[in-house]
């Protein structure tokens, strides 16, 4: 995409999705983004249909990059933990072009490029190394779901790992973490990392180690100085959290450096110090001291999904 071409970027979730406007004289940074909850339309080309009118954009041939919370596989993508799928033919049918999709912890790789230093807050140890070709970088999603990618060099150039790491199996450590894999197997669940690490992974910690039922996520996270079984919850989460950050760099050799985004990793970046974060991150044996080496941070930004999805727009 290039000239004066405009395109349309999209970031899919479970419970709402964005659209905006990109390219054009207005440069990559989205533009337009409008929110519409999934509640609200039956299926996504609804939605989309509305933000075309609210846009002015009916009628037009628009390329676009839709950022999805799923596996993207073939013509229909369907969406983890919603009632909506994706048809791309359906979305090609709207917009007169074939859509690019990816998924979405995929674009919060692909926007790493295009951010400032001080997008980037670095958790105690080695400072963070630029993102750019040579290097390969891991980005972990923490939120509703739990995503995982790569941004690794190939042929001089930074290419995206789109992943479903998220969804492996848990490898239990503390007696914490066994008393959560019993608790989701009492429930008909399994210990893979998203049933741990994320939103709904804080509440079955708690009520685990509780024995009883668990506030939101978010009374979870602010209680921890005034209720032990918070601050318990959130010491097994982090561990967690460490473990499956240890994993997954030696998974894809990503020794330059790991970026954690999203609504958990933005409340929690004061709690992520916890040395417990990087004790079980380089308790792999041979690979402690390399991966003591590796540098961790925070992204304090909310709109990574499009602006990934408008740099992978620009790119084809």
């Amino acid at each position: 995409m290039g000239g004066e071409d405009v395109g349309l970027v999209a970031d899919i979730g479970r419970v709402s999705v964005r659209f905006g406007l990109s390219g054009g004289s207005a440069g990559l940074a989205p533009r337009d983004v409008q929110t519409f909850h999934t509640a609200d339309h039956a299926t996504f080309t609804s939605a989309l249909a509305a933000y075309l009118k609210q846009a002015g954009m009916e009628n037009r041939v628009l390329p676009s990059a839709l950022a999805i919370a799923g596996a993207v596989r073939g013509d229909v993508v369907n969406m983890t933990g919603s009632r909506w799928y994706i048809s791309l033919s359906g979305v090609e049918a709207v917009l007169r072009a074939r859509p690019h999709a990816i998924n979405e912890c995929a674009a919060n790789a692909l926007a790493l490029p295009e951010l400032s230093d001080s997008a980037f807050q670095p958790l105690p140890g080695p400072r963070p190394k630029p993102v750019r070709p040579g290097g390969s970088f891991l980005v972990i999603g923490l939120g509703t779901g739990l995503g995982v990618a790569g941004l690794v060099t190939a042929s001089g150039r930074l290419a995206v790992v789109q992943s479903e790491g998220g969804h492996m199996s848990f490898p239990v450590t503390t007696p914490e973490e066994a008393k959560v894999a019993e608790h989701l197997a009492r429930r008909g669940g399994t210990a893979g990392n998203e049933a741990l690490i994320s939103a709904p992974g804080l509440v079955a910690i708690y009520e685990a180690l509780s024995g009883g039922p668990a506030p939101a996520p978010e009374v979870i996270t602010r209680d921890t100085a005034r209720d032990p079984i918070a601050a318990a919850t959130l010491t097994t989460f982090i561990g967690a959290l460490g473990g499956m950050i240890g994993d997954l760099v030696l998974a894809l050799g990503a020794w330059d450096g790991v970026y954690l985004s999203g609504a958990i990793a933005r409340a929690l970046l004061h709690k992520f110090a916890d040395p417990a974060l990087r004790r079980r991150m380089t308790a792999k044996e041979a690979f402690s001291r390399q991966l003591a080496e590796v540098p961790i941070a925070v992204i304090n930004r909310d709109d990574l999904e499009l602006l990934g999805a408008a740099a992978a727009l620009q790119s084809r």
